[in-house]
């Protein structure tokens, strides 16, 4: 029953209707693939009924709308082969219900997700699944939610992922880096190693900055004197833990990221502010777990001292909600 799996279209559901998973929609819908967007978003599913689909502004695919098929949880009826989640983190949890519903005993979960260690945690949770490590590049935004425009701006996109549990045969695996190849996007299917490695230089690209711009209340404009040395300190702590967790960073690695860094601090645009400060401003559940608390959390396994992360976890203690993500109370 398994093998016939491979020989028919795989049944894709993309759950979140931002600018990511849109994306991710219309490329498998350009690609003829059979595939569902769940939104929560009822303006954008009433706009992409009203208008024909979706609009992408794509510099891969052009300008075009895609009639995927966008539906609420409650009107997905069927099963899905292959569900990726385009969610930010605090919104797993909330979607662990519906995951339950529509997968079956074979359904790979693909994260698309800010953060170390996400993979880990859905193993966890969903421990009869499988689970695929994913690295996503496309610089995708917003347009116009009410009339279901979106923008995917880089020159070309690329999705890198590896398993991270072991029971997924090659030729799903296979068949799956096939289809997203189809669609134009820059796929590979690399190991478990090297996504470990990519991910958690991807780690040192975002959660240093995002710790720094939480402990002072800034942005990436004022990260000087004082508030830069705390800004390397935190880097050079990741790489005390990556050490410790014998992963290997590239050799020049920081120091061609501060160079990008104050190229970066240049920029006018929502990049270089904090999403973890913007979201603590307004009262909102963050990313802070997977791209600031699993460093401690790391730590303290590993017995490494990280006195600077440390001291901002504990300012920002009441936000940790990690074990809720990393200890659940049942499992599929």
């Amino acid at each position: 029953m398994f093998r016939n799996l491979f020989k028919k279209k795989l049944k894709y559901v993309v759950i979140g209707a931002g600018s990511t998973g849109a994306t991710f929609s219309c490329f498998l819908y350009s690609a003829g693939k059979n595939v569902n967007l769940i939104s929560k978003y009822d303006s954008v599913i009433k706009a992409a009924k009203e208008k024909g689909g979706i609009r992408l502004i794509s510099t891969v695919k052009g300008d075009k709308r895609y009639n995927v098929n966008i539906k609420t949880e409650q009107q997905y009826k069927d099963k899905a082969d292959v569900i990726i989640l385009c969610i930010r983190t605090p919104d797993i949890l909330s979607a662990i219900p519906f995951i339950k519903r529509v997968s079956h005993n074979k359904t790979v979960i693909m994260s698309i997700a800010n953060g170390f260690g996400i993979g880990y945690a859905l193993s966890k949770r969903f421990k009869n699944l499988s689970v695929l490590d994913c690295a996503f590049v496309g610089k995708c935004r917003w347009y116009n939610r009410e009339e279901a425009e979106y923008l995917q701006q880089r020159e070309y996109v690329e999705l890198q992922f590896a398993p991270h549990t072991s029971n997924i045969e090659a030729s799903l695996l296979n068949k799956i880096k096939d289809d997203f190849t189809q669609t134009g996007m820059d796929t590979r299917l690399i190991s478990p190693k090297q996504f470990i490695e990519l991910a958690f230089e991807r780690l040192i690209t975002r959660s240093p900055f995002e710790a720094c711009c939480i402990y002072y209340g800034i942005n990436a404009h004022e990260i000087t004197g004082e508030k830069r040395e705390t800004f390397e300190k935190l880097c050079s702590e990741l790489l005390i833990l990556a050490k410790a967790m014998n992963i290997n960073v590239r050799e020049g690695f920081l120091e061609e990221y501060y160079s990008n860094f104050e190229k970066y601090k240049e920029r006018d645009d929502a990049n270089v502010y904090s999403s973890i400060l913007n979201d603590i401003k307004i009262g909102q559940n963050s990313e802070i777990d997977f791209l600031f608390f699993i460093v401690t959390e790391l730590a303290k396994e590993y017995n490494v001292k990280l006195p600077v992360y440390s001291m901002i976890a504990e300012k920002f203690k009441k936000y940790n909600t990690l074990n809720n993500y990393l200890y659940f109370s049942d499992t599929i």
